[in-house]
């Protein structure tokens, strides 16, 4: 197992010591192989074919994968010698799948072989619709335990590399420096936990953290790719505009047009599964950026990610807290909003005359969700349309700062008013009154996928609660959106109901503000109520938390199948009912005759209570 010290992560985080020396090399050696090999060291280019061979090759085990991993690596440093082959002029990919196709036992074992049997581009094609069709697993299992300690602790390498190998095949369309990222998070939990004095406690603080962490991550590249594949590049475009206005306002639009528009470019090569050309554009960008001297002189926390390692530097732009804005802005965009030509200017110029104002109307509102800007500018765009084809335009649109400024205050109070419901019935009991009112408008939707949106909305606000009023809508608009993104695709919005698959259908920013319309779906018909419903009995006693909160949750889908109009009083009075029956006649000397008849008076109360 000694050739598996080629993915040890430790030397992925210290790879800056052995740099210089294949700097060297590669300024004596000039092709793509090399070139790829120096720009992450020797080591960490082992570690991404691990993943690469991982994602491609779902029916090999980590140890078979282990001699082709080592295969690639030499052939791939060859290229970096003098007098180097010439097949390492070739692309990447011809290396990385000449070795798969070179083995028969790997080729018939993953069902490679008409694959193989292409050349070229066709065979490139060939292996990525092959990946496609692997199945995937969104969630995160891999979450740090004690149990892994003495597996660690024996042979490091080896439990990292398996480590590597299972997320790399549970996910198969993510960018292999995101996986390292995370791997590198995993063993940091098992150097912190494993000889903690607390370990428990350790390990279930900061692996939960950890796991919350992936969990965003994955929700966030799943979304982009989602909407990249539905709204296209524009949406893309105007999506990572707001952003990176609202993070560097010091920053020129020409100059944050460039970027986004590279960024678009290389979000459409990484949702293709592209990963090899993926991983390229992305350096390519952060060193297009981060060679930019006159804007690194103007903002602060980019040039900071910009002196970090090459692994670091790219992970660090995205998560980029916002600069502070230059000190002779104004506090409104005048120039989009008072001056006479703005309707020639508009006819002039269109898109970029709009990119310019989502531009400066973003670096001024950091605190502001990236569709809150959207729906601003979508508005903007309605308002000009509209107001530019009367005879005075001014009087025309005089009145829309007022009513984008309201628009944005019903925005905020919303998200106030989720963390005070939040803070009210805890988190779990948010998750309850999430079901309830998701039940109400989609009781077409079976149980368990209302769980799960109930779920994803409770722990986003559970989150995003906790940060300060700044940042407050832009965490959870953002989340919530992500979620929506996810449910649209994984569900048939028409097989639920009609009002769904309208709002599963807008426009990206309204998304979210479409759902929050919906009425509850008076038109349902349920079927006839059933005590049954209820499932009240003395098992409920000696269940765990986890099996009662299900019971609870199901009881609650049931009854408002019933009456969709429930109404929050009515929910918090069945739920209460229910919390005072269980802890009753959980200490009565009789509970199962405590169940039927405090049963029996609890269901006919709520039948009554509901019209059913």
């Amino acid at each position: 197992m000694k050739c598996a010290a080629l993915i040890a992560l430790v030397i992925l985080a210290s790879f800056a010591d052995c740099r210089d020396v294949w700097r060297q090399k590669r300024d004596a050696v000039h092709n793509p192989i090399c070139d790829q090999v120096t720009a992450v060291t020797p080591e960490g280019f082992k570690a991404m074919v691990l993943v690469g061979l991982s994602q491609n090759l779902h029916h090999s085990t980590y140890e078979e994968l282990i001699p082709l991993v080592r295969q690639i690596a030499t052939a791939a440093s060859a290229c970096c010698d003098e007098g180097a082959s010439a097949d390492c002029s070739k692309n990447e990919l011809d290396l990385f799948q000449g070795a798969i196709c070179a083995s028969e036992d790997v080729t018939e074992k993953n069902h490679l072989g008409d694959c193989c049997a292409k050349t070229g581009a066709d065979r490139h094609h060939c292996f990525l619709q092959h990946k496609k069709r692997i199945p995937r697993d969104s969630t995160f299992h891999d979450v740090p335990r004690k149990e892994k300690c003495e597996a660690y602790e024996k042979d490091r390498v080896a439990a990292m590399g398996h480590f590597i190998y299972q997320f790399s095949k549970r996910h198969v369309l993510m960018q292999p420096q995101v996986i390292l990222r995370i791997a590198k998070g995993f063993e940091g939990i098992l150097q912190s936990c494993c000889h903690d004095a607390h370990k428990d406690t350790c390990f279930l603080e900061k692996g939960t953290a950890m796991k919350q962490t992936v969990v965003n991550r994955i929700a966030k590249l799943k979304s982009i790719c989602l909407v990249h594949e539905k709204y296209g590049l524009r949406v893309i475009k105007a999506k990572k505009l707001v952003q990176y206005s609202q993070k560097l306002p010091q920053a020129t639009f020409e100059e944050l047009a460039k970027m986004t528009d590279q960024i678009a470019h290389m979000v459409t090569t990484c949702c293709k599964g592209e990963m090899i050309k993926c991983m390229k554009e992305r350096k390519q960008l952060v060193d297009d950026v981060c060679s930019k001297d006159e804007i690194l002189s103007r903002t602060k926390h980019l040039a900071e990610c910009c002196k970090l390692s090459i692994i670091d530097r790219g992970e660090c732009i995205e998560k980029i807290e916002a600069d502070d804005k230059p000190q002779d802005l104004s506090a409104k965009a005048d120039s989009f909003i008072k001056d006479k030509d703005i309707c020639e200017r508009y006819a002039q110029h269109g898109d970029q005359f709009l990119g310019s104002f989502l531009y400066e109307y973003s670096r001024r509102h950091p605190e502001l969700s990236v569709q809150m800007i959207l729906r601003v500018g979508k508005g903007y765009k309605a308002t000009l349309d509209k107001c530019c084809k009367t005879e005075n335009p001014p009087e025309c649109y005089r009145d829309a700062e007022e009513q984008v400024a309201l628009a944005i205050k019903e925005n905020f109070v919303h998200f106030q008013q989720m963390c005070a419901a939040e803070k009210t019935f805890g988190k779990k009991g948010f998750e309850e009154f999430m079901l309830v009112q998701y039940t109400r408008i989609m009781p077409q939707a079976p149980y368990d996928e209302l769980m799960r949106v109930a779920h994803k909305i409770a722990t986003v606000i559970d989150s995003c609660c906790s940060e300060d009023e700044s940042h407050l809508m832009s965490c959870a608009e953002e989340r919530l959106t992500n979620a929506i993104d996810e449910t649209c695709s994984e569900n048939n919005p028409a097989g639920i109901n009609e009002h769904i698959d309208h709002c599963c259908n807008e426009s990206y920013s309204e998304r979210r503000t479409c759902i929050l319309k919906i009425q509850p779906d008076t038109m349902f018909v349920p079927q006839p109520f059933s005590p049954d419903m209820f499932h009240l009995d003395p098992d409920m006693c000696d269940m765990e938390p986890k099996e009662l909160f299900a019971a609870k949750t199901r009881m609650l889908y049931d009854l408002v199948k019933l009456k969709t109009t429930i109404t929050g009083e009515q929910f918090l009075t069945i739920c209460t009912g229910f919390q005072l029956l269980k802890t009753k006649c959980c200490t009565d000397a009789d509970k199962a005759l405590c169940f039927k008849d405090e049963g029996a008076r609890l269901i006919e109360t709520s039948k009554v209570m509901l019209g059913i």
